[in-house]
This record gives structure tokens, C-alpha cells and sequence, in this order.
């Protein structure tokens, strides 16, 4: 009896202290796994930084930078065109330029379509002509003669910076600014003034546009 009563408090002691070292082990595993929690976050939690680094204003990116034509100021008002109201066209006059009625289409089409573009008086059509050439024509709206532009093969050049600069209130007509090569800085020009009394443009040098 009293072996049997042994046995059972043995036993008893026995699953006691068991459990008390069981215990201990699972709190440990408990707490490292919180830490590991803490430390190591799942990929859905990490935020990448949203901040945006400002260029300074005065670098441009690759993107941004962009080519910007070369301007010219030519002294325009130096040869200034008389103020005229437009209302009405004339019917144009093919006869008064022998090689118009080749180009009757083009002529005529500006013609219906365009108001005065220069010298007050005059509707310009201006076209290719060939690789680095164009030629043009202008009609008169008040009796619808038709003369040729000072554009063509004489005035083209091969590097041309700009081509065909005029305007409504001028008789100057700037048929070209060239180069002599693509590197080259300076520029040269073929320019010209539109005598009303002559019907006829008259070369100007540099010094007269400038």
C-alpha cells in the first residue's frame, strides 16, 4: 500500500516538473517569433519613399532642352508699304506674266483662298522648285496682275538658314539667308525691294535690311 502510494506521488512529481520545463521552451519560441515580427515586416507593410528631388531651374534634362531657330530683326519699316483697305479681288490678269498660266492652279487656288500677305497689295503662292530651291509668285488684288517673286535657283542656296521672310506693311522681301557650310557662323543674304512705281524688285545690300 504505502509502494503504491509512492508510486503515484513519483509519478505525480514527475508530470509536474515536466510541464514546468515545457512551459519556459514555448514562451521563448512565443517571444523570438514577436521580435522576428518587429524586425523583418512583410513585403506589403514596406513603403518605398515617395519624396520628388527638384531639378535646379537653371539644368535642363536631354528631354527638355530644345533647338531654338535663329531670329533675325530686319528693319522692315525702312521700306514701308502704303496703307490700303482690302475688300474686294480683282479677276486675275494670266497675261501679264508669261510663265503664270503654268502654274494657274497653284495661282489660282492662293488666289481664292488668300488675303494680302505683302506690300499691302499682294497675295503671295510660293512652291518647291527642286532640292534646295523655291519659286513664287504674287497677284495684285487691285487689278489682278501677276508677278514673279525674286525666288529661284539665283537666290537658293544649298544651307539655307531661312527662306521667303516678308510681311503685310513692307516692300522688303528677304528671298534667303544662307550659309557656306553647316558649321559655318556667319550668314549671307539675298535680299530685295518691291518698287511700286517700277513693278520691278530691287537687290539691297546688308546694311540697308539691318
Amino acid at each position: 500500500m504505502k509502494i503504491n502510494l509512492l508510486l503515484i506521488l513519483l509519478m505525480a512529481f514527475t508530470l509536474f516538473s515536466c510541464k514546468k520545463k515545457k512551459e519556459p521552451f514555448k514562451n521563448e519560441v512565443s517571444q523570438s517569433s514577436a521580435a522576428d515580427t518587429v524586425i523583418v515586416a512583410p513585403p506589403e507593410q514596406i513603403r518605398a519613399d515617395t519624396a520628388v528631388l527638384k531639378e535646379p531651374e537653371n539644368i535642363k534634362s536631354e528631354e527638355q532642352t530644345e533647338t531654338t531657330p535663329a531670329t533675325y530683326d530686319f528693319a522692315f519699316n525702312k521700306f514701308p508699304s502704303k496703307n490700303y483697305k482690302f475688300m474686294t479681288k480683282a479677276k486675275l490678269d494670266f497675261s501679264s506674266d508669261e510663265g503664270a498660266y503654268n502654274f494657274r492652279t497653284r495661282i489660282n487656288e492662293a488666289y481664292a483662298s488668300g488675303t494680302p500677305d505683302f506690300a499691302s497689295y499682294y497675295i503671295t503662292v510660293i512652291f518647291g522648285c527642286g532640292a534646295s530651291c523655291i519659286m513664287g509668285l504674287m497677284m495684285d488684288v487691285r487689278d489682278g496682275k501677276i508677278y514673279s517673286l525674286p525666288l529661284g535657283e539665283e537666290t537658293s542656296c544649298m544651307f539655307a538658314e531661312d527662306r521667303a521672310i516678308f510681311n503685310l506693311d513692307s516692300r522688303l522681301f528677304i528671298a534667303s539667308i544662307c550659309k557656306e557650310s553647316p558649321d559655318n557662323e556667319s550668314v549671307y543674304y539675298h535680299a530685295f525691294v518691291w518698287n511700286e512705281e517700277k513693278k520691278a524688285f530691287e537687290k539691297v545690300e546688308e546694311k540697308d535690311i539691318k
